[in-house]
C-alpha cells in the first residue's frame, strides 16, 4: 500500500473515532493491521478488566486507547470500530 492510500485510510479511522469513548476497539482487515504495524501507528498499551489493572495485559492499540485486532471477518483493506455504550 503505498503512502497516500494509507494516510487516507488512517484519517477515515480518525474520523470514525471523533464520536466514540477511548475504550471502543477497532477491528482490522489483516492487510489493513498489517500496514498500521509497519507505519508505528499501532502500540502495544496495557488493558485490563473493565479498565482496572486486574488480570492487565499488553495488547495491540491504536491512538494509545483503542483496542485494535486483525480479523478475517473484515475485508483486508478495512476496518470496522465497535459500539459506544454512550450511543443510541
Amino acid at each position: 500500500m503505498d503512502d497516500a492510500a494509507a494516510q487516507a485510510i488512517k484519517a477515515d479511522l480518525d474520523r470514525a473515532l471523533i464520536d466514540v469513548g477511548p475504550n471502543v476497539g477497532i477491528a482490522f482487515g489483516t492487510e489493513l493491521f498489517a500496514e498500521f504495524r509497519k507505519r508505528g501507528w499501532l502500540t502495544l498499551e496495557t488493558f485490563g478488566v473493565l479498565g482496572t489493572t486486574f488480570l492487565a495485559t499488553k495488547l495491540p492499540a491504536y491512538a494509545r486507547s483503542h483496542y485494535a485486532f486483525e480479523t478475517w471477518d473484515v475485508p483486508d483493506l478495512e476496518f470496522r470500530v465497535g459500539k459506544d455504550e454512550r450511543q443510541t
